[in-house]
């Protein structure tokens, strides 16, 4: 899909300004109608220094420049955008979407001329792949709540160009973490399934080279079963999955270990445990880390569901065990034998996973790190807090205005998530990173508490989280046709599409609309 954007603007030999409002994967086309020849110096971009494009915006935020020499009268041209290159050479980069033809995109909202006397018409090109902007909403008495679900909803399609759920502008790859955040919001928010089948295949043919983010790909495919209900894409995968997934094997101790400095030298996938690495919490790194292995326990879970068959089970049993018995301390988890270093994360795989509960005092130990986690992380954090009786908490980490927030981010000027919380905390990140936009997921998922329990959401969840929230309003598409949820007065009105089951503390809802009330 491509939308046409036109801004015209007057030329006085000093610097025309113009902004687009919302960054957006484009091209940029130039008409002039000059009063006399003029050397042009236009720069397109993603951040504004007053009403400039800063032109030394750091790391992988975009600058592009051009130098024109223009004759008078009228004239057009295209903005030359160099191909992408990822800086990366072993990445395998997504290609431009049919649609661009062999011209470049690039993201950027600011468009600035500097030079020549009269009158300009910018011609932006935005590129969104498929998303359907009716399809979802969300709406409450909070403001801030509101910019934010706008802020990650737009994230979803504005990334969306290439077909691929991608990591950002720098590399332009698929990343199977990152796909975690992204299909989930991607699929609350107006996007449909053939990008998440098209990403999931990528990832199987190309993994990329941490424990976790392999792991990921199997929550990745029940996920995408939820959804969309296609039973027919997830048996295909499921022997791929199975030999992806039997690369992993565990050690004596029924625990998967870290690579060893040379393996990592030679490729092998390591331990993660966040991104970048100061949003790790201190999190102290031994042989054996817990973080790979919740995931390792949930992905041999949903092994089981996915194909029945007992091994796996057996093998999540047994992890399971491994990790209570060796990455205990009291009643405290600890990031890796031997450490005896309790991270945010230590406190909260393990009770996500459903592998432990945590107690008051871990609770409070969880609220008391704050948000001291990367944008990832976050959407584990929020929703866990969401679903296990830390709402409160949950709502001060999704409306925070700290450095690490998503109100951050748009105080910023960014329309587009960010790969970090901040340029300060990642210099080289970029501005268009969809995995930055975890509330997407989070606001439908449990705010709204809308989430399926079979595939194609034949039944679904409606545990809604309120809060302080007075009144809101969500629409969650689904394979069905949209499920409507209004809070307003302490009454709930829910609309469940035809041939769906609606579970609620209020009772099973069928087809139709119905009001309840919840304690």
């Amino acid at each position: 899909m491509i939308q046409v954007t036109e801004k015209s603007v007057s030329l006085d030999g000093n610097c025309a300004f113009v902004d687009f409002e919302l960054d957006a994967y484009s091209q940029l086309d130039i008409e002039l109608e000059l009063e006399a020849p003029a050397a042009l110096d236009i720069a397109l971009g993603e951040v504004a220094s007053g009403n400039r494009v800063n032109r030394e915006p750091g790391g992988f935020r975009i600058i592009r420049t051009m130098q024109k020499e223009c004759a008078a009268g009228k004239s057009s041209f295209a903005f030359d955008l160099p191909h992408h290159k990822s800086p990366y050479s072993n990445n395998s980069s997504v290609p431009l979407p049919p649609e661009a033809g062999n011209r470049e995109i690039v993201p950027f909202r600011y468009v600035e001329i500097v030079g020549g006397k009269g009158k300009a018409k910018l011609i932006r090109k935005a590129f969104y792949g498929e998303f359907d902007d009716n399809a979802a909403d969300f709406v409450s008495d909070n403001a801030q709540l509101n910019k934010i679900w706008q802020f990650c909803k737009y994230t979803m399609k504005a990334t969306s160009a290439f077909g691929y759920y991608i990591d950002g502008e720098r590399e332009r790859q698929p990343y199977e973490g990152d796909s975690l955040s992204n299909m989930l919001g991607d699929l609350a928010c107006g996007g449909g399934p053939v990008t998440a089948r098209r990403t999931i295949d990528w990832l199987l043919k190309v993994p990329t080279w941490f424990n976790e983010w392999q792991l990921i790909t199997v929550i990745l495919v029940y996920d995408y079963l939820l959804y969309t209900g296609d039973h027919a894409s997830v048996n295909q995968w499921l022997p791929q999955l199975e030999k992806h997934i039997a690369k992993f094997v565990p050690e004596e101790n029924d625990l998967l270990r870290d690579a060893t400095p040379e393996e990592i030298s030679k490729r092998f996938p390591r331990d993660l445990i966040d991104w970048p690495t100061p949003e790790r919490d201190s999190y102290e790194l031994g042989k054996f880390n817990l973080t790979p292995n919740c995931y390792y326990f949930e992905v041999m879970q949903i092994m089981y569901k996915l194909t029945g068959k007992n091994e796996y089970k057996i093998t999540a049993e047994k992890v399971k065990a491994a990790i209570l018995k060796n990455f205990r301390n009291g009643e405290d988890f600890v990031d890796s034998i031997g450490s005896t270093h309790t991270a945010l994360h230590s406190l909260l795989y393990p009770a996500y996973f459903k592998i432990a509960d945590l107690s008051e005092n871990m609770k409070n130990a969880l609220v008391a790190k704050g948000m001291s986690c990367s944008v990832y992380t976050a959407h584990f954090l929020v929703e866990y807090c969401f679903d296990n009786g830390m709402v409160d908490h949950a709502y001060n980490l999704l409306l925070s205005n700290d450095l690490r927030s998503w109100s951050n981010m748009i105080a910023k000027g960014a329309t587009i998530a960010m790969e970090a919380w901040d340029d300060t905390l990642k210099p080289n990140q970029d501005w268009n990173h969809a995995w930055g936009a975890a509330p997407a997921n989070l606001i439908p998922r449990c705010i709204a508490g809308i989430k399926p329990l079979e595939p194609g959401f034949k039944h679904f969840a409606v545990t809604p989280h309120p809060g302080n929230l007075k009144e809101f309003y969500c629409k969650h598409p689904t394979p069905c046709g949209p499920i409507e949820l209004e809070y307003k007065d302490c009454l709930y009105k829910l609309s469940v599409p035809e041939n769906t089951q609606a579970v609620t503390a209020a009772g099973i809802f069928e087809a139709g609309t119905h009001t309840f009330k919840l304690a």
